[in-house]
């Protein structure tokens, strides 16, 4: 069997996205400052908010939105997500196989809103990125 070209392993997007992520994104997360700003942020407003009657639409700082983006760009297998067990009061951290069809597995830690469950899964991810990247 041949081995796979660069197209077939996506070593383009590979590249560019480690690029991106060591220039852009790890510089905010290395410094404690900014760090614990954007945790701070994320944990106050984590899935942000639309207009509503007399308040005003809740957006994301610019940094945050990078991190948010590049959290995002994950590949399927291993994505952590949200799992609503009961609405308003069991949320739960959900790991996917990425194999279309096979079921989520479902971590035992429990959380009372979406929200927090969010904000947890944020945590776990910048922990994760920041052991990938080492120095």
């Amino acid at each position: 069997m041949k081995e796979k070209t660069g197209v077939q392993l996506n070593q383009a997007h590979k590249s560019v996205d480690d690029f991106n992520t060591i220039k852009y994104v790890l510089p905010l997360l290395r410094d404690e400052k900014t760090r614990n700003r954007l945790i701070e942020e994320h944990r106050v407003c984590p899935i942000g908010r639309a207009a509503h009657k007399d308040q005003p639409m809740v957006e994301h700082s610019k940094d945050l939105i990078r991190v948010l983006d590049k959290l995002r760009r994950q590949p399927m297998a291993g994505k952590l997500l949200t799992v609503c067990k009961k609405p308003y009061e069991d949320y739960r951290i959900g790991i996917t196989s990425g194999v279309r069809g096979q079921p989520v597995k479902i971590l035992e830690e429990s959380f009372s809103s979406e929200e927090a469950c969010e904000h947890a899964i944020f945590l776990k991810r910048i922990v994760t990125l920041l052991e990938k990247y080492q120095e």
